[in-house]
């Protein structure tokens, strides 16, 4: 888990240091354990146990986790979804990606990258500094202090994440819809990274920041730059150490319902001030991704009532009650309990709960308790009993759910001896009858259910101006059907309902809102109610009077509503040459000036930059005007100069103290973070005479995040000469990012002596440094790692390893894997990786 930086507040880095104490792991984004773990390629626990195949679910973990798929013994609606064409269905991470597609028009895989970004940002909001916390932990939750970063919880649960969980979240739908992602970390900060061919035919990586909401076009404005282009093309101090995370898991969270006869959940367009933990920070200025509703969590609740005149109420219960007369809530015998037991199952977390009793005790010493478990019935917990003075007929409102504010990961503790619902997405209810003379004495003659829940509105299927088709799927037991009310204002009226209901399903039917903006129709509720079915089929009974309404307009491109990032607008005017050139003499503006000229690529600004970097004295003041104009200058004097800077750059990284270049505080007053941009330079131009000079700036020791970069550089190089260099970071102990980076490094650079080192690494716990030890062995064509290589292919833990192991086998041109491949192309699922067993094949065939 990475903190998040806030663009242009560098004092924030001293509190990223203090929060990343919430989830801190060894390497970024990493489980911690061992360095080296066992990793045989055989079936994962998140995966199909039966292998891979080319429809398998990829997308989804191998089995439902939380809230569990377990209702009751028979439920009557399982697996139930309602879902509007006019917004994406967030409860499918691959479907909601198909559906940002078709909603932005989006045909290239640029447009469909941005759609994606687009929409998760529109179905979420910026955290008020602390992201979701949970206090139970789920049996597959593996971050510390309970940090959830699920992208089906972060989407449908909270709606509100800093950078690390949205970023995840656009990560792991372009992964769905079978491209490759990352999470890209750089200096506290966390964006996503997305793999994909341009217009002109180039794959590449395309950072976005989600949390920030902000990427970078290329000059033609037809693309997005990678994140080596943004530090070569126009330098930030906080990317140059970037690195790629470990994947998450597939969620194992799941947000279709499940309803009993008599069981419903409304959820509102608003709350009703029961948040679990409210999150939720304020709107951007100027916000134009939320249309008419307003920051905020939302509020659901379940309502369950069964009709214990019906003999069928049983079929609700967790299990056969015991100890009841058939069919009745009341103690077969005196003085022995009778009980019945309830399970409750919601994908949205729990923040309060009641139960509402109609009984009737003779006297106080008939006993009607209920118990708690939050083990599907493994323990039990007494959570209340009826007071010594009711007696008779009565009817009582109990309150279940005793809570505590959750704030960060301090306050997530509950309290000792914490014995409620709240925080939970499942629990049992016991009720236990006991009757001291005659079992009619201590009988519930009604009972009803209400547990409120915490869920983000953003994610609920809104209805916009004009035709909505609405979608309802499930399975429905016999006799069961779904009825669907939909709540909403528009110019036609207050309070305009529709009311569906479904006996077959799936069933689609269309819902005509009001209005000619988007802030014309605004959601109020939502409502799924399992009912007995009468025969009449599907049918629309409440339905909306007309209403007149304007097609709405395609919603703007993401470049007209986010495109900055770095202080620079790529949509701004440039100045004049002349006036960029005078802005290079004056402190206050020099940064400006040197942004100008890069994105002119001016040739006339070369001996003013170089100026720059000769006279200029790094600053002191982390609010200094000049901080990070000294790396500005270095990067563009190779934009505006090209092989006119080789000799100046290489005269500066050899002999730093020519330049004025001193130690000082922050960040921009470090002299490796120019030698770190001077790298990326060298790397882009291919001035392979700059690693030793480099190298000898990484054998210094600079801070963690040059070093990295450092790492990164050397081996884009490809000089053999840094080999040593890189190598110190292969060894036990080391940063695991960096030691990820020189794995890659140490086979760019052709270092054969690393070889037993990297065939450890495949076994380390960390994918990034295994994953990256795979493709050196394979540039070093270690065919000894084939064997374990070829085994790869079959993994279904994460297709990163299937992919890197295809191009490590192409690489080594062995021909025996290519039966390996051959078998492995035939079930692999995901595209990208299917091009790389491709190529692998077309190199030894």
């Amino acid at each position: 888990m990475h903190i998040p930086r806030h663009e242009g507040v560098r004092i924030l880095l001293a509190v990223c240091g203090l929060l990343s104490a919430l989830t801190a792991a060894a390497p970024a984004g990493a489980r911690p354990g061992l360095e080296l773990a066992p990793q045989t390629g055989g079936p994962a626990t998140n995966g199909p146990a039966a292998g891979l195949s080319r429809d398998m679910a990829y997308w989804r973990g191998e089995r439902e986790v939380s809230p569990g798929p377990f209702l009751s013994l028979k439920p009557a609606a399982t697996g139930v979804t309602v879902v509007c064409d006019r917004w994406p269905d967030c409860s499918d991470l691959k479907q909601f990606g198909l559906d940002a597609v078709r909603l932005s028009g989006a045909r290239t895989d640029h447009e469909k990258c941005l759609a994606v970004w687009q929409w998760v940002r529109r179905c979420t909001m910026c955290t008020n500094g602390t992201p979701p916390l949970e206090s139970f932990k789920d049996p597959i939750q593996t971050r510390k202090n309970g940090y959830i970063d699920d992208p089906i919880k972060v989407l449908n649960v909270y709606g509100t994440h800093w950078c690390d969980g949205l970023s995840q979240a656009v990560a792991a739908i372009w992964r769905a819809m079978g491209y490759r992602a990352e999470k890209l970390f750089a200096h506290g900060h966390t964006l996503a990274d997305c793999y994909y061919r341009d217009f002109d035919g180039v794959e590449r990586w395309h950072w976005y920041d989600v949390s920030e909401g902000a990427f970078m076009l290329d000059r033609t404005g037809r693309r997005l730059v990678s994140p080596d282009e943004l530090i070569t093309d126009l330098f930030s101090d906080w990317c140059g150490g970037w690195i790629h995370c470990q994947h998450l898991d597939m969620p194992t969270h799941r947000i279709e319902l499940s309803f009993r006869t008599g069981e419903g959940l409304q959820r509102d367009w608003s709350n009703w001030g029961k948040p679990y933990q409210n999150n939720v920070g304020k709107p951007p200025a100027g916000d134009r991704e939320h249309g008419p509703y307003k920051f905020g969590y939302g509020n659901g609740r379940w309502t369950y009532k069964p009709d214990l005149a019906q003999p069928g109420w049983t079929s609700g219960l967790a299990a056969a009650p015991e100890g009841l007369v058939a069919g009745r809530l009341m103690p077969a015998e005196a003085g022995t309990a009778g009980a019945a037991v309830w399970r409750f199952r919601t994908p949205f977390i729990v923040s309060d709960a009641q139960v509402n009793l109609r009984l009737f005790r003779k006297s106080g010493r008939d006993a009607v308790r209920l118990h708690l478990s939050v083990d599907d019935g493994k323990t039990w917990k007494p959570l209340w009993e009826c007071p010594a003075d009711v007696v008779g007929a009565r009817e009582m409102v109990v309150p279940i759910c005793e809570t505590f504010q959750v704030l960060n990961n301090k306050t997530s503790v509950p309290p000792e001896g914490f014995n409620s619902p709240f925080g939970r997405y499942h629990y049992r209810l016991k009720l236990e009858l006991v009757a001291a003379e005659s079992p009619s004495d201590c009988r519930v003659e009604g009972i009803e259910f209400r547990t409120t829940v915490q869920q983000n509105y953003y994610s609920l299927p809104q209805l916009q101006p004009g035709r909505n088709r609405i979608t309802v799927k499930g399975e429905l037991a016999e006799r069961t059907a779904l009825k669907v009310t939909y709540v909403w204002d528009d110019p036609a009226g207050k309070g305009r309902r529709n009311v569906t209901v479904v006996e077959r399903a799936p069933y689609t039917y269309e819902i005509v809102a009001g209005g000619s903006k988007w802030e014309d129709c605004v959601c109020k509720s939502l409502t799924v109610e399992a009912v007995a079915a009468t025969g009449g089929g599907n049918r629309t009974e409440i339905k909306e009077a007309p209403a007149a309404f304007t097609a709405l307009p395609p919603i703007p491109p993401a470049p007209e509503v986010r495109e900055r990032t770095m202080g620079r607008n790529v949509k701004a005017k440039v100045p004049p040459v002349e006036e960029l050139l005078k802005y290079l003499e004056s402190p206050e503006t020099m940064r400006a000036g040197i942004c100008g000229l890069v994105d002119r690529r001016e040739p006339r600004g070369f001996e003013g930059i170089r100026k720059i970097l000769y006279e200029v004295q790094p600053p002191t003041e982390w609010n200094s005007p000049l901080n990070g104009v000294k790396e500005k200058a270095l990067a563009g004097l190779y934009v505006v100069g090209g092989e006119k800077a080789r000799p100046v750059l290489l005269e500066v990284v050899s002999h730093p103290e020519r330049t004025k270049w001193k130690e000082g505080r922050g960040l921009n007053g470090i002299w490796p973070t120019g030698a770190l941009v001077i790298g990326y330079v060298a790397a882009d131009a291919g001035w392979k005479e700059f690693a030793p000079p480099l190298a000898k700036v990484l054998d210094a020791k600079p801070n963690i995040e040059v070093s990295r970069g450092l790492v990164r550089v050397l081996g884009r190089l490809g000089n053999p000469a840094a080999a040593e260099s890189i190598r110190r970071w292969l060894a036990p102990g080391a940063d695991a990012d960096a030691m990820s980076l020189a794995a890659l490094s140490a086979g760019q650079v052709g270092d054969k002596t690393a070889i037993p080192r990297l065939r450890e690494l495949l076994r380390h716990n960390y994918p990034p440094v295994s994953c990256n030890a795979a493709a050196a062995l394979g540039m070093l064509k270690d065919t000894a790692s084939g064997p374990g290589l070829r085994r790869w292919l079959v993994r279904t833990d994460d297709e990163n390893f299937r992919g890197v192991a295809a191009e490590a086998l192409g690489a080594m041109g062995e021909k025996e894997s290519i039966p390996a491949l051959e078998a492995a192309l035939s079930v692999e699922p995901f595209p990208w990786v299917r091009e790389e067993i491709e190529r692998a094949l077309n190199k030894l065939r």
